[in-house]
């Protein structure tokens, strides 16, 4: 017994019986999103098809991995490829090994805390076990709302039960190696110039400048077109994200935090723009009818979208050889922040180049960017208390007679 009922645009709800811990039949309800009717029906016919094979187990008896399974089934439409990723790593590698055998309803607080201690252990970063422990409440909040356990074990533990995760140091660079960086970027040596380096391409350099200069991320710079540059009101709209995963490939998604944003240039990345689109055309020619033109900036000679990973892989090894203190590419992020807090950017104004969904995160990772002036606001303090004051005669109380 079963019946299918549309709820909206590709939502529909499926309903049939399953067998429940007493032997009796009750009915099952689920959701399903981003589905056509046929793809419904053929659910909803799997579902009814594995209760008249005894497939469907009373609640008592699901197991954490059957839970793990149908949470990311539940999230496969509604979460980006590079997440759902993230989860299915963290699954295979912690939430499986340590809970996938037990039944759910068997799953109590100190196996939690076990399995936290077993990770810590185990040399895992505490970053780590905190978005693994995330994922496991998401997952167990799942099961209370699926009706397969009454209450979560997970809500009886609070923050104090996770390590502590330490802020990582912003690494940045100062203006004289932003210099040195963009020197050596701009000229790349022989030896990666013959082996066809990537740190060689004509896009290297113009995507390490872009980042300086811009605060962009790495996905959003190789994401970028040249309709999104106005050269004449000097400003440039990031509008989209570039990611590659093993579930989806190479795809393109909103920036983070879903914020498109647009950010003023100067003339000096403009006219690094403009000869590198001049570059860039001569490719297109060189390369004919082989050249992809996706109206990339920043590609491959052949017009395609670069991986970020690439890309980021290309800079480690950029950053072995560079005379600069190595750093991330992301760091060239945070440097971009630094410098302009240095310069005295309101943090208002930084925050929204950097596309940030709050002030005060900014404030956060951003706060140790402010030591200079903080140690230059000790001293002048110092000199303000140390200045000689001119002398003032002491008025003493007068004597009362009593």
């Amino acid at each position: 017994m079963g019946y299918l009922r549309k709820l909206g645009d590709k939502k529909f709800r499926i309903v049939y019986d399953v067998m429940s811990v007493d032997g009796k039949r009750r009915q099952k309800t689920e959701t399903l999103l981003g589905v056509t009717r046929k793809q419904a029906e053929a659910l909803l016919a799997k579902r009814k098809a594995a209760v008249l094979g005894g497939e469907c187990k009373p609640n008592a008896a699901v197991r954490m991995n059957e839970l793990f399974d149908r949470f990311v089934q539940a999230k496969e439409n509604r979460l980006a490829a590079t997440t759902l990723q993230r989860y299915e790593g963290l699954l295979r590698l912690y939430l499986r090994p340590a809970f996938g055998a037990k039944r759910v309803a068997d799953v109590k607080a100190v196996d939690i805390l076990a399995a936290y201690a077993l990770w810590s252990k185990r040399s895992i970063s505490a970053r780590t076990v905190r978005h693994a422990a995330e994922l496991l409440r998401n997952v167990l909040r799942r099961a209370v709302k699926w009706e397969i356990i009454p209450r979560s074990p997970e809500a009886s533990l609070d923050a104090d039960d996770l390590p502590k995760v330490l802020k990582p140091e912003s690494t940045v660079l100062t203006e004289l190696d932003v210099h040195q960086l963009l020197e050596e970027a701009r000229n790349p040596t022989n030896r990666c110039t013959a082996r066809h380096y990537l740190t060689a391409c004509s896009t290297f350099y113009p995507a390490v400048a872009f980042a300086l200069y811009t605060g962009a991320r790495l996905g959003e710079i190789m994401a970028m077109r040249w309709q999104d540059v106005d050269f004449r009101q000097r400003i440039v709209t990031i509008s989209r994200s570039l990611s590659d995963t093993k579930r989806a490939g190479t795809v393109y998604k909103r920036p983070k935090n879903d914020k498109v944003r647009t950010v003023c240039v100067s003339g000096q990345l403009l006219a690094i723009l403009q000869r590198h689109k001049a570059v860039q055309a001569a490719e297109r020619i060189a390369m004919g009818a082989a050249y992809h033109d996706e109206d990339l900036i920043f590609a491959k000679p052949e017009g395609t979208a670069i991986p970020p990973w690439l890309f980021s892989s290309a800079f480690r090894n950029f950053m072995k050889r560079s005379g600069v203190r190595r750093i991330r590419f992301h760091d060239l992020r945070d440097t971009h922040a630094s410098l302009l807090a240095k310069a005295g950017v309101p943090i208002e104004v930084i925050s929204k180049r950097l596309g940030h969904s709050d002030i005060s995160i900014t404030y956060d990772r951003y706060i140790s960017v402010y030591r200079d002036r903080d140690a230059e606001a000790a001293e002048a303090f110092a000199k303000i208390v140390a200045r000689k004051r001119p002398s003032q005669s002491v008025r003493r109380p007068l004597d009362l007679e009593l």
